[in-house]
């Protein structure tokens, strides 16, 4: 068998020899493109090939499956920079390939339109006018307009988002694979659900209950913040919770202790393993910072398995912990390699570091902090020709999405009752063209789902987002 490794395919993707890392297993770079709020860039999925039993969605063995978070709310402008008013047609067109997966996001309980009075879902209808197979990442928040914000989940909230997973994934309605991230960096004090890891896991294993009661169609995703600089500063640690996060029990919560065991749910309970990873520029530089300096060689494999560079602590390497001890794929949920473009009360460009030529960024976030953060990977020209040259030496490698195939059934890889057993192929290679070159295919019968859920459950495309 032939190993992949996650410096192997980083440093394909950024032009350099790669570092040994242990074998991966299958995963994703969920290009985390386009939100104007929260931070999110070039996601893709890295993968291996050891595996005795593929993860549900799992892409073949050697394979990597590419995606993005596109900002998909009107468009603003920050300087001279358009935000926002993006799809994951757009963001096709512009890589020139169909992306494997699309990240998007809604919270629970629901978010309510305060216009109509609508609930707001993530606006799965942007995906399926690509006209492909695209993963639906569907990441969910608990909502943040409490101070404990898991007391406003009902039984109720989680009926209906099973409700709508089931239709989401059910090959007769709209037949898209879901992977679900739930509470995403709880080890992080930045959300109100953050850093709580018994009601943490006690929720997570409710949520997956609940939806698995419904449909086993779902792959559910667990994915906290990268450990560097773990526990993030001062933070609003509940008492009860302060002796569950002490896990080396020498009375107070550090950098020496395990920033991810305490929100661990159990191997039952997740699909995926996942974690949010940021180059923002040279921490030794000021803070914020905005030196717009290249994301330092061995950053992913430093982050993922501890190193004094990158502040984690290399007691506790994520990757040997998580995805090789149980045996689960890997996926970066979200992360990138910011380039400032602004500062605070200025529209002054800010200038660029000699090595940021090479910068890997998607989608602009707004000010955090006093400064506008620019991730995008598709928008500059000599960016995305940059990246789509690296994307195309890789080949194979890339498992691209391809044309949707209504009926289709992912567990059993036959289309419809009336073909029962006949296997179809909807895998692309790094050749696959971009959506206008797809061929069209019927998306009647999952649009007239959508459009019977929607007046039942008011689904609407908003994608909620955050400040990162």
């Amino acid at each position: 068998m032939r190993f992949i490794t996650l410096a192997a395919i980083a440093a394909k993707l950024a032009g350099k020899p790669p570092t040994r890392l242990p074998p991966s297993h299958s995963g994703m770079w969920n290009a985390l493109l386009e939100d104007g709020s929260l931070a999110m860039t070039a996601t893709a999925v890295l993968t291996e090939t050891n595996l005795t039993a593929a993860t549900l969605y799992e892409p073949a063995d050697g394979k990597i499956v590419f995606g993005a978070w596109v900002e998909t709310d009107a468009a603003t402008t920050v300087g001279s920079v358009v935000l926002g008013g993006d799809s994951p047609s757009d963001f096709n067109k512009r890589l020139g390939f169909n992306a494997g997966v699309f990240h998007m996001s809604q919270s629970i309980p629901l978010a309510i339109s305060p216009f109509d009075q609508t609930q707001q879902t993530a606006p799965l209808n942007l995906i399926e006018v690509t006209k492909t197979d695209a993963i639906l990442f569907l990441t969910i928040y608990p909502s943040q307009t409490a101070q404990n914000t898991y007391d406003l989940i009902t039984d109720r909230d989680l009926q209906l988002l099973a409700w709508q997973l089931g239709n989401i994934t059910d090959p007769s309605l709209s037949g898209r694979r879901v992977m679900l991230r739930f509470g995403p960096e709880m080890n992080g004090n930045w959300f109100t659900y953050g850093q709580q890891p018994t009601r943490y896991v006690a929720e997570f294993r409710r949520l997956v209950n609940a939806v698995r009661a419904v449909t086993k169609r779902v792959s559910f995703v667990w994915s906290p913040n990268a450990g560097n600089n773990y526990p993030f500063g001062s933070n609003f640690l509940p008492n009860a919770e302060q002796a569950v996060l002490d896990t080396n029990k020498d009375g107070k919560v550090d950098n020496n202790d395990d920033p991810f065991a305490p929100y661990w749910p159990g191997a039952d309970y997740v699909d995926w393993v996942g974690t949010s990873l940021y180059w923002k520029g040279d921490p030794s530089t000021s803070y914020p910072t905005k030196d717009n300096s290249r994301t330092p060689a061995d950053f992913w494999e430093h982050m993922i398995q501890g190193s004094a560079i990158t502040a984690v602590n290399e007691a506790y390497p994520f990757y040997s912990q998580y995805a090789e001890k149980y045996n689960k794929p890997l996926v970066m949920s979200e992360g990138g390699a910011a380039f400032a473009l602004y500062q605070q009360g200025s529209t002054t460009r800010l200038p660029e570091n000699a090595g940021q030529l090479a910068k890997v960024y998607e989608d602009p976030t707004n000010g955090s902090n006093g400064i506008t953060r620019d991730y995008r990977i598709t928008h500059e020209p000599a960016v995305v020709a940059a990246l789509k040259s690296d994307l195309s030496a890789l080949g194979s490698v890339i498992e691209w999405a391809g044309p949707f195939v209504a009926g289709y059934d992912w567990l059993t890889g036959s289309v419809g009752a009336s073909s029962t057993g006949t296997t179809i192929s909807t895998t692309q290679t790094a050749g696959a063209p971009a959506p206008t070159a797809v061929a069209p295919t019927s998306t009647a019968s999952k649009s007239d789902a959508a459009s019977r859920y929607s007046s039942c459950v008011a689904v609407l495309a908003v994608c909620i987002s955050f400040l990162a």
